[in-house]
């Protein structure tokens, strides 16, 4: 229990140093936006109060400031993230047209491919006929020679 005051005794100090370095030794030296959200606050002008106060006050505001920070930093992590989703679905589905588009020309080359294979066989088999015809009628013409 007391390492636990310690640690706490030792933060307190980063904070008070921390605090002093930014706004001055008394604390005095905060910017407007922070003295008029003082007054706002607590009705009190910040020329009006002690230094426990001041400290109270700076030390509450660093610890908000620091939590919204990182829940900002929260939220735009989880916004690029599911940006970076968004655009690997829209990757993957643009990979899958262009798949099925060439999937298609495949089909599409193997039907043309059969098709010239088919018209050739006709060809020659017309041809075959032809020629079975003209020895047909040759025979045909010299049998009634």
């Amino acid at each position: 229990m007391l390492s636990s005051y310690s640690f706490a005794d030792k933060d307190d100090a980063k904070m008070q140093a921390k605090l002093q370095k930014e706004y001055g030794y008394d604390l005095t030296h905060a910017p407007f936006f922070l003295r008029f959200a003082y007054y706002k606050e607590f009705d009190k002008d910040w020329k009006k109060t002690d230094y426990p106060e001041r400290y109270a006050f700076l030390a509450d505001y660093e610890i908000s400031s620091a939590a919204q920070l990182a829940k900002d930093k929260a939220e735009a992590k989880a916004e690029a993230a599911q940006e970076k989703e968004r655009l690997q679905e829209k990757k993957d589905a643009l990979r899958k047209e262009k798949d099925r588009l060439k999937a298609e020309k495949a089909e599409e080359k193997a039907e043309k491919l059969e098709d010239e294979e088919r018209q050739k066989e006709f060809n020659t088999a017309v041809n075959n006929q032809q020629r079975t015809l003209e020895e047909m009628k040759q025979q045909a013409t010299q049998g009634n020679n």
